[in-house]
């Protein structure tokens, strides 16, 4: 099998070789990392035979052999655990190479210490309502933006939404902006083909993709994550920013958590800044008892940092079950005037692990009637911190060089720059 993969690589990489494919013509670059490199670069093949495309009359570039090792490095760092454990020294480093029909190249990896700045494309997906009431059909909104900061323009040609453990509806119809199209739901994805793709232009360019769908669903937190397939770059994700909430029942009280900030460096010590936000929706005068926020035990609250409706520090339990820190502080008597929201600001800090964390605030009224110790409402697992490892990548080969910024987080790699000839 081997040989015969061998064989198709160097077919597909003699000069003015193309390969068709839905009128597209699309070069195979991954193809020859699989030359000395046994199944390694298997999986790796399927995003760049996607991702490389060029005009059906257009030869591939000299500088092509680079981008594929670039992209192979990319596969290692999301999917090659042994590897990220080989990287070794300040700042860890990792270099290899790779044997390709063009000639071996020398692909150095590096763990940044600090996470690389938004540069390059970016995408953001947010909801709308989001907080519903449970097993009540409710038609939400998704916008899924893109912000392209690099100085050259970008082409996306896929994008996808995938929600997670549960199963809204899309409405027929109803998508606008990057296609009109319907997406196609494949593996428990929405997914739009975008042909012949949509260009970003530099320079802070934005597009959008907008679509709604119909939510039911009992109690709990909801997450929707999405993510780009961008031209020559890759799949680029969007942070896990689309989140609703879905409440048991009706309640005069609301409570919202905000943190900052939310993507941070893996294993760089960080103080983060919440903000508790508690507004009374009756008509009636409430009188706030506690208020309670629980989060994971690698952020230590600071003393002496908490504002808005109280200045003392809380008190500090662990949550044995969840494995959380629990924070309480005792407001009585804080007034909640009718639609006039009181906050309470605190700040916490630590160094977190590659991943995100979820924090769960809840608050309790004096005129609640229900047991003691629960809560009037909450906020389910909210304000996600995601806490990426950030990495460059330099390929080079036959004087080529291709140079790749990215981060590794909860969500896979996002390619923040791709610079190459």
């Amino acid at each position: 099998m081997l040989a015969t993969l061998t064989s198709l690589a160097r077919r597909l990489f003699s000069p003015g070789t193309v390969r068709a494919q839905g009128g597209s013509a699309i070069l195979a670059l991954a193809v020859a990392g699989l030359i000395g490199t046994t199944l390694l670069a298997l999986p790796f093949l399927a995003r760049a035979t996607n991702d490389f495309q060029v005009g059906a009359s257009t030869a591939p570039s000299v500088c092509n052999p680079a981008a594929a090792a670039a992209e192979h490095g990319l596969w290692r760092i999301e999917n090659d655990p042994v590897f990220l454990a080989s990287m070794t020294g300040t700042p860890p480093t990792a270099i290899y190479t790779l044997s390709l029909t063009a000639g071996d190249a020398t692909v150095n990896v590096t763990s940044e210490s600090v996470a690389a700045e938004a540069e390059g494309i970016s995408a953001f997906l947010t909801v709308t309502p989001n907080s519903i009431i449970e097993n009540t059909p409710t038609t939400v909104s998704y916008t899924l933006l893109v912000i392209n900061n690099d100085n050259e323009e970008h082409v996306i040609t896929r994008a996808e939404a995938d929600p997670r453990a549960h199963s809204p509806v899309h409405l027929t119809g109803t998508t606008t902006g990057m296609t009109t199209a319907d997406p196609i739901f494949t593996a428990g994805r929405w997914r739009w083909f975008l042909a012949p793709g949509v260009t970003i232009a530099p320079f802070g360019g934005q597009a959008t993709l907008e679509w709604q769908a119909t939510f039911d669903e009992g109690a709990g937190n909801y997450w929707t994550g999405a993510s780009i397939r961008v031209e020559n770059v890759g799949s680029v994700s969007a942070p896990m920013s689309a989140a609703i909430r879905v409440d048991d029942a009706t309640s005069d009280v609301d409570i919202v958590t905000s943190v900052t900030p939310s993507q941070v460096s893996a294993g760089s010590p960080e103080t983060f800044t919440y903000t508790l936000t508690a507004t009374n929706n009756g008509v009636d005068t409430l009188t706030a008892e506690w208020f309670e926020h629980a989060v994971s035990r690698d952020l230590d609250y600071d003393p002496g940092s908490t504002s808005g409706i109280s200045a003392a520090d809380p008190q500090i339990s662990h949550d044995v079950i969840n494995d959380r820190s629990v924070h309480r502080w005792g407001v009585n008597p804080t007034t909640m005037l009718p639609g006039v929201p009181i906050t309470l600001s605190f700040t916490l800090s630590g160094a977190l692990l590659p991943g995100t964390i979820f924090a769960v605030s809840s608050m309790r009224t004096v005129e609640d009637t229900g047991p003691s110790n629960q809560p009037t409402v909450n906020t389910g697992e909210t304000a996600p911190i995601t806490a990426v490892r950030a990495f460059h990548i330099n390929a080079t080969i036959n004087g080529c060089t291709v140079d790749i910024d990215a981060t590794l987080g909860s969500t896979g790699i996002e390619v923040i720059s791709w610079v190459k000839p």
